[in-house]
């Protein structure tokens, strides 16, 4: 639906030069038919009216894709809701388009998205569940690639994609650091997530493809936030990468201690599945912990807090 109204949008405003030619056969004609020129004056040609109906066709066709696609973003926003109520943190995958983001998606996760070398391979986010360093529990999403001066109708149709993005808790920016302009596209995704009211959210750069260059050892990694140098492709530096995201995301929570009763045992793996465990005892009293939890889940330690 998202391609179909880019496309649509795109030819709108380009069918004029079309019509134009058309009108001036349909007078041609009538002017023939009539035996003179001035038959043709006043009558409206064949090839207008044909612009009018396509016209006509493309608005009422685009309506149609923007309401379905409307009733998708509330599906969605419903299902972020969701996620949101459970307070589980929320991962999305961005970079320039053939970078390598669904085959670390997929190395991740084991899940099996599209993999393929062209833009837009990915148009529908898809989510999975990751286990991250102490069983912390987070969702991976993936999403479409970006590309050079992508204009402004086109991220408006991609919105129902892109609002991944703009609910996500932390971006996992995946660049090809083996391309010769890996610098320049890294700052096209970062003017397009600054278009998108995103460029502050906390990141992580998963320098990929690192497998096709002759020392990785020579990657300057202080150029980008937090980044690690990794291979999608080879599954090597997948376990770094998992914890700088734990890191990156702790940062952002709430730092606790609390003493769990042996009988709320399900507090502790809410914590672990929810949260970051920097320290954990078994004492007398209950199970000791220590680490960061999201803000929205401070009211059920409350009471056991240290």
């Amino acid at each position: 639906m998202q391609v179909e109204l880019a496309q649509l949008e795109y030819r709108l405003p380009r069918l004029s030069g079309r019509g134009i030619e058309l009108s001036r056969l349909g007078g041609g004609s009538r002017s023939a038919g009539a035996g003179g020129v001035g038959g043709a004056i006043g009558v409206r040609g064949t090839g207008e009216t044909k612009l009018e109906i396509d016209r006509r066709r493309i608005r009422s066709r685009i309506a149609e894709l923007q309401e379905e696609i409307e009733g998708v973003r509330e599906q969605r926003t419903l299902h972020r809701e969701q996620r949101a109520s459970q307070s589980i943190s929320v991962v999305a995958v961005v970079g320039y388009t053939n970078a390598g983001k669904s085959t670390l998606f997929n190395a991740l996760t084991q899940a099996e998205v599209l993999v393929e070398d062209k833009l837009f391979a990915t148009l529908d986010p898809t989510t999975r569940h990751l286990l991250l360093p102490g069983n912390q529990e987070v969702l991976l999403t993936d999403t479409v690639g970006f590309i050079q001066k992508l204009p402004t109708r086109l991220i408006a149709a991609f919105r129902a994609t892109l609002e991944e993005v703009t609910d996500a808790d932390l971006l996992l920016e995946v660049v090809d650091i083996s391309h010769e302009n890996a610098i320049e596209q890294s700052e096209t995704v970062n003017d397009i997530l600054q278009e998108l009211g995103v460029n502050e959210k906390p990141r992580v750069t998963a320098l990929n493809k690192s497998d096709l260059l002759d020392d990785a050892a020579e990657i300057d990694t202080s150029l980008y936030a937090n980044a690690v140098t990794v291979s999608a492709l080879r599954e090597s530096g997948l376990d770094t990468l998992r914890g700088k995201i734990a890191q990156v995301l702790a940062d952002r929570m709430e730092k606790v201690e609390v003493t769990i009763p042996y009988t709320k045992g399900e507090l502790v793996e809410l914590f672990h599945r929810r949260g970051h465990v920097e320290q954990e005892e078994h004492q007398p009293q209950g199970t000791y912990l220590a680490g960061r939890i999201p803000r929205t889940l401070r009211g059920y330690y409350a009471q056991y807090r240290v």
